[in-house]
């Protein structure tokens, strides 16, 4: 064949209109000139020919298969006037497509049409066939299906559930009060497993947990030990790991949570110089734990509140008091190395080091290996797990610790 500039801008032509190779090559057929469609392909690549525009609104038509919706994208190559560039736009959109050498399940949903925020893909089919008659050249013909479902709750990422907490939620300022003291407050908020307990059922240990913090603070940290709600699940009770658990509101758990945590946070914010904030993994509510924090992050964006999805942090209180917080199902036994390990400038500078966790629901303390250890208890009310085992001795209360600068001055039971 030879390409005279003549024929090379008829081929442009043809590739700005939006035509497909095997299409060109057929117009090309008409002319009196066989060129097959990969001749056709090498000369629009050799040339740098752009493709017409794709069209958005060719998706084909949607087909019930075993219950299941399922995309079929199929179009046999004729060429009738009226149909010719409706025909190369739906081929000239699948041929781009399938020339992906790698296809995400996001990009084989959008391609299909779907949102991926909102479907997932459970299969994908791709095919392709010619059909020949005596008469005729050969029509290519290709069809693609997708099998796909909506998203559940369990089906969304974590940066789906941030999007869902953060939608509705209206950022509070909030004004000091001027009020403020020479000592640091630790609040342990540990194993409240709102869901089993209530509000109703800790408004007395609420009462006097604003109480203590209106006596003013030059620094206040909340440590969200976790395990804040009972279930990692919305419709169903069940722990991190997949655990079933006795059944709860869900729902009214994460009410009650809000009705308990955001006035501590707003006045711990008010009554203090500083205040800070940060959550760790825990086994109950590794995900749903993660996004109550972020929800405050969001809520309460002039404050400190970190959101950190690990098993423990290393902070300082005042000058030179260093502490380990851990929920306590994981790497407890190694606390003293991990503090001295992973922080040890933290660590060097402490004139009083603890380690700080919960999970076994009950007060334990060890002053040992230059570190005291310090378990905390709480509030929880008795779920029917507990009782059945006897694990119904322990004392309701939760833990505040008082700090000058340097050492330990008092701990609160609330």
């Amino acid at each position: 064949m030879n390409w005279t500039p003549e024929l090379l801008n008829k081929v442009e032509d043809f590739c700005h209109s939006g035509y497909t190779n095997a299409q060109i090559a057929k117009k090309l057929e008409n002319d009196g000139l066989f060129v097959t469609k990969n001749a056709v392909k090498h000369v629009c690549t050799d040339h740098h020919f752009s493709r017409g525009n794709r069209s958005n609104d060719d998706h084909g038509n949607i087909q019930k298969v075993d219950g299941n919706e399922k995309e079929s994208v199929e179009q046999d190559i004729d060429y009738n006037d009226d149909e010719t560039i409706r025909n190369a736009r739906i081929t000239y959109r699948y041929m781009s497509f399938r020339d992906k050498k790698k296809k995400s399940p996001k990009q084989i949903l959008k391609y299909a049409g779907y949102d991926p925020d909102k479907w997932i893909l459970v299969s994908a089919h791709p095919n392709e066939w010619t059909v020949t008659s005596a008469n005729e050249a050969p029509k290519w013909n290709f069809q693609f299906k997708i099998s796909i479902k909506p998203k559940t709750q369990s089906d969304l990422s974590t940066d789906d559930l941030i999007k869902l907490f953060n939608e509705k939620i209206e950022p509070i300022k909030l004004i000091k009060t001027g009020i403020s003291g020479k000592h640091n407050l630790v609040i342990a908020c540990s194993d409240f497993h709102f869901g089993i307990t209530k509000f109703e059922d800790i408004e007395d240990h609420f009462n006097d947990l604003i109480a203590l913090i209106h006596e003013g603070w030059k620094q206040i940290w909340i440590v969200q030990l976790n395990d804040l709600l009972h279930s990692d699940a919305l419709n169903s009770s069940k722990t991190t790991k997949g655990t079933e658990l006795d059944p709860i509101d869900f729902v009214q758990a994460v009410k009650d949570a809000e009705k308990f945590m955001f006035p501590i946070v707003e006045e711990s914010y008010k009554y203090s110089d500083e205040m800070h904030m940060f959550d760790i993994n825990a086994n109950h509510d590794e995900t749903t734990g993660f996004m109550f924090e972020e929800m405050l992050r969001v809520k309460y964006p002039h404050m400190d509140i970190e959101v950190n999805n690990d098993y423990r942090k290393v902070f300082m209180v005042g000058k030179s008091i260093g502490i380990i917080a851990l929920h306590g199902h994981a790497g407890k036994t190694k606390a003293p190395m991990l503090f001295a390990t992973e922080a040890p400038d933290i660590w060097a500078k402490s004139t009083y080091r603890m380690a700080l966790y919960g999970h076994f629901h009950k007060e334990v303390v060890n002053d040992d290996f230059g570190l005291v250890e310090h378990q905390v208890g709480t509030f929880k009310t008795t779920d029917p797990y507990e009782s059945k085992n006897g694990y119904t001795m322990a004392t309701k209360k939760m833990e505040c610790f008082e700090f000058d600068d340097s050492t330990l001055k008092a701990i609160h039971y609330i």
